[in-house]
């Protein structure tokens, strides 16, 4: 394993500076021109934040990404061999992801519309060999016939099971991103758990780009978007991140033939899962259909309970930290990887909230005359 890590090491770390730096360039770029379009959220009512906000920042969380994975690709190539066509196939679904969130953020289009879209990214993944082929078999009453230690999947049910997870996912983590600073932490500790992961093994090299790429991305949009926020990802970047995320759990995680499948990536990204779950048992229960808009959140819950938007994020934040451990134990993770892990995503989350707060302070004392 250690020689993986080595090997990756390169790769890894340029994705992500490369994806921090490129993010960081382009959103002062995205804000400019959403003012200039009209491209705001205007806060009150049922949203959370204070004016007028830019909400087309997920445009420069894929620019940043995209340079990341463009130029980190040069670096290694030979390490992406292996699933080279999957690779491109996440990269094309984000980008449609992307651009029908741009469309939503504009001008709202239909529930159905969204769906129909969302299944055809997922589809891009189907068609390219991104499936979930097994599980893990849990039921040693299971005949050894079925596949021994593992539930293997026809190809029909691997295409209905993977479009199901994509999309559910996806809209998963639209759901949560409800405060400043939430969804991009989020995606950040979801990203670096799963990151942790995937070194273990020999042929996860474009997993690895990936979820480097993404994390660097996250962190670098997560520095405007700190609360008080300059810019929201809209459903541009929540679409793009959370369809990214379900795709690179099946690429990464779901295709190792050990214990981590389905339980390590369903346990990293649970908090998303368990939020829209809630969320659309309650409004079922109301005879309310589970797409309306509405502040039963679990983020709207801590934050009616605590009385502070910060505090609320750095919960959920921890609890998604708290799963990702959980999630890396069970898959077998070393426990000196575990905690460098942990500590350094706790380090880079902590740094970049600061330089957010110390960059809003000073343009505040720089207002006052």
């Amino acid at each position: 394993m250690r020689e993986n890590i080595i090997n990756y090491f390169p790769i890894a770390s340029i994705a992500f500076l490369l994806a921090f730096l490129g993010v960081a360039l382009f959103v002062p770029r995205v804000r400019n021109f959403a003012l200039r379009i009209g491209a705001v959220q205007h806060g009150g009512g049922r949203r959370v934040h204070q004016g007028a906000l830019p909400n087309i920042g997920g445009i420069a969380i894929f620019g940043g990404f995209l340079v990341a994975l463009l130029l980190g690709s040069m670096v290694r190539p030979d390490l992406l061999d292996a699933f080279r066509v999957e690779l491109l196939a996440i990269v094309l679904g984000g980008a449609l992801m992307t651009l029908i969130g741009f469309i939503d953020d504009l001008w709202e289009i239909k529930p159905s519309m969204r769906l129909i879209s969302q299944l055809v990214a997922a589809g891009i993944l189907v068609v390219n060999g991104v499936r979930i082929d097994f599980i893990t078999n849990y039921f040693d009453w299971l005949p050894s016939a079925l596949g021994g230690n593992y539930l293997f999947f026809g190809e029909t049910a691997a295409s209905i099971v993977t479009l199901v997870w994509i999309v559910g996912f996806t809209n998963a983590f639209n759901f949560i991103d409800g405060l400043d600073g939430l969804s991009s932490g989020v995606a950040a500790i979801s990203s670096l758990s799963l990151l942790a992961v995937a070194v273990q093994f020999p042929d996860r090299g474009a997993a690895v780009l990936i979820l480097a790429a993404l994390a660097g991305a996250s962190l670098g949009f997560l520095r405007h978007n700190f609360n008080p926020a300059k810019i929201i990802m809209g459903d541009a970047g929540a679409y793009m991140l959370g369809y990214i995320l379900a795709a690179v759990s099946v690429l990464g995680a779901l295709k190792v033939t050990a214990a981590v499948t389905v339980v390590t990536p369903i346990l990293v990204l649970a908090l998303p899962v368990l939020n829209i779950t809630q969320v659309t048992l309650r409004r079922l229960s109301r005879g309310v259909s589970p797409t309306t808009a509405g502040n039963d959140h679990l983020h709207d819950m801590i934050r009616q309970k605590s009385g502070s938007k910060r505090l609320t994020v750095v919960i959920l934040w921890l609890a998604t930290l708290a799963l990702g451990a959980l999630g890396m134990m069970l898959s077998n993770t070393p426990p000196q990887l575990i905690y460098l892990t942990l500590s350094f995503t706790v380090l880079l989350i902590t740094g970049v909230s600061v330089m957010s707060l110390r960059e809003v302070a000073g343009e505040r004392r720089n207002s006052i005359p």
